[in-house]
């Protein structure tokens, strides 16, 4: 098959999941956005030139996603676009450098909010003039179409086609591009698994539970406002952090991530939670091919049971991560997504990314020569309008850079500052962790537990009683706190029905009452009785 045939080619697992998260939250804002300072005269038309043969050279900068008869996704490689399109220049009349600086950093923050186009060209480039020797390139990738590895070979590529223009050599282009290959490649892979696996019931992933804080608010209205915190861990603080890592036999992103668990779990009753980290699905035959393979990997991990737990406790993160990882480069990811998608409607939530964990190592580069390099980044980074938590990590060598992203929905500004304090002293010092745990729910709250018996979020047994009782088919109602074994409390219902109602309606139907609640959820057991009518 080639990129001319009229039914297209098959999408890759990055882009399938990305574009279906998108059309299921419109609301979501994903594009990788950087802005490069270029020091020197610079020739305009040259410049275009540089930024035609680029995009003319990379498949996945000019494919186009339809829609087949039956809803099945696809997508074909289209001509490059008209050089008027390919890239806008403005003169920016500036008092200072500075203020130029300042305005090119808002204009890529501006610019991180707006919605893509998904019938667009999956690229934006934007040169900007201060003076002849001061330009600004701001270059943004939709996500659809383009991952941070891509992103990097896209800036590399472009850099080296227009150094080869300015020394007046014929620009050899980008190497030959394979990406149409690879998704028919990573395709084919695909269908082989999952023909393998059609009828595996995936037994090994566990159940995973929606990020609850509490909050009475329907979650729909959560991820509208965002707060956004920086910090820097350096000198001694980063010391500490990469001296405990290895202590603790684990890398420096398995720290961090055990660190950003214990946080979450001061502000949570679960027990239970899932972050998503991005995985490279990439083969040895794609790492150098320009697309989007990433996907959001959904990691499960628990809290600690023990304090004792706390020494091991970074590893087991790795594991989970690992064994999550395995699964999607094993497996489907299709099949995976749609497991957790149905797990989690089962118990009242959307599988969704509320916690959001992207690191990224910068090798063999300390922070101010990345900051001295040619052509400087201001900033890349891929930004979300996040439900909860997301924080974007770069490592350098002589610092650790932190964005996080909080949504003020679920946290006010107190809650935000103290979160992201208790982050910096949890990457340093596991003292903090012990102290983790959330206080207890005032009232007359229990533990709910899910089906593999962890907590999910606190109940009132007398809203849930009630809301039986509006079941058409439930006679009589009641509902009760039991203790386990190990001292845990669950909550649990003895109903008498009509007809042929069933343990599961009955849970669906407290879900829809309540999936957006804190008070009104399925209890862990629901013993079902016929009663006379």
């Amino acid at each position: 098959m080639s990129a001319d045939d009229q039914d297209g080619f098959p999408l890759t697992s990055g882009q399938l999941q990305h574009y279906r998260t998108t059309k299921e939250n419109p609301e979501l804002r994903t594009a990788i956005w950087s802005a490069y300072r270029i020091s020197g005269a610079l020739d305009i038309d040259r410049f275009i030139d540089s930024v035609e043969i680029l995009v003319a050279g990379h498949e996945a900068l000019r494919t186009k996603i339809f829609e087949r008869p039956g809803g099945e996704l696809r997508q074909r490689v289209v001509g490059p676009p008209d050089r008027a399109r390919l890239l806008t220049c403005k003169r920016v009349l500036s008092r200072s450098e500075d203020q130029f600086n300042r305005y090119i950093r808002h204009l890529v923050a501006s610019e991180q909010t707006k919605e893509w186009d998904a019938g667009g060209l999956p690229f934006r480039f934007g040169l900007f003039r201060y003076a002849p020797s001061v330009h600004a390139l701001v270059v943004g990738f939709s996500h659809t179409a383009v991952d941070g590895v891509g992103n990097e070979i896209l800036m590399r590529d472009l850099m080296r086609i227009h150094q080869e223009r300015v020394t007046g050599h014929t620009p050899s282009g980008p190497r030959r591009q394979r990406f149409v290959e690879s998704a028919l490649r990573q395709a084919a892979a695909l269908e082989k698994r999952t023909r393998g696996v059609r009828e595996h019931d995936f037994s090994g992933v566990p159940p995973v539970t929606q990020f609850q804080v509490g909050s009475p608010e329907p979650r729909e209205d959560a991820g509208t406002l965002s707060r956004k915190s920086d910090f820097s861990l350096a000198g001694e603080e980063l010391a500490a952090l990469r001296q405990l890592a290895d202590r603790h036999g684990c890398t420096e992103f398995h720290w961090i991530l055990a660190a950003f668990t214990m946080t979450i779990f001061q502000v949570t009753q679960q027990d239970r939670l899932k972050i998503s980290i991005p995985v490279n699905l990439r083969g040895t035959a794609d790492r150098d091919v320009v697309g989007m393979y990433v996907v959001a990997v959904p990691v499960v991990i628990d809290r600690p049971t023990v304090p004792n737990d706390m020494r091991r406790y970074p590893r087991e993160v790795g594991t989970a991560v690992l064994r999550a990882t395995a699964m999607y480069r094993m497996e489907s990811p299709e099949l995976l997504d749609r497991l957790l998608v149905t797990q989690s409607e089962r118990w009242g939530a959307r599988c969704r990314h509320d916690l959001t964990v992207n690191y990224r190592r910068v090798s063999g580069m300390s922070r101010r020569s990345f900051a001295r390099l040619d052509w400087s980044e201001y900033r890349a980074r891929v930004d979300y309008s996040f439900p909860g938590v997301g924080l974007r990590i770069f490592s350098f060598e002589d610092a650790v850079d932190v964005h996080a992203v909080l949504n003020s929905g679920l946290f006010p500004g107190d809650t935000t500052n103290d979160l992201v304090e208790a982050l910096r002293e949890n990457l340093t010092s596991p003292d903090h962790w012990t102290r983790s745990r959330a206080p207890d729910p005032p009232g007359e709250a229990v533990a709910l537990k899910d089906a593999g018996g962890v907590t999910v979020v606190s109940a009132d047994t007398a809203k849930v009683e009630e809301a039986l009782l509006r079941h058409p088919l439930v006679r009589t109602a009641s509902v009760f706190r039991e203790t386990g074994r190990a001292g845990e409390t669950y909550l649990c219902a003895e109903v008498g029905v009509r007809g042929g109602l069933t343990e599961d309606s009955l849970r669906d139907h407290l879900l829809k009452l309540g999936a957006h609640s804190s008070e009104v959820l399925a209890p862990g057991r629901i013993s079902v009785s016929p009663s006379p009518s």
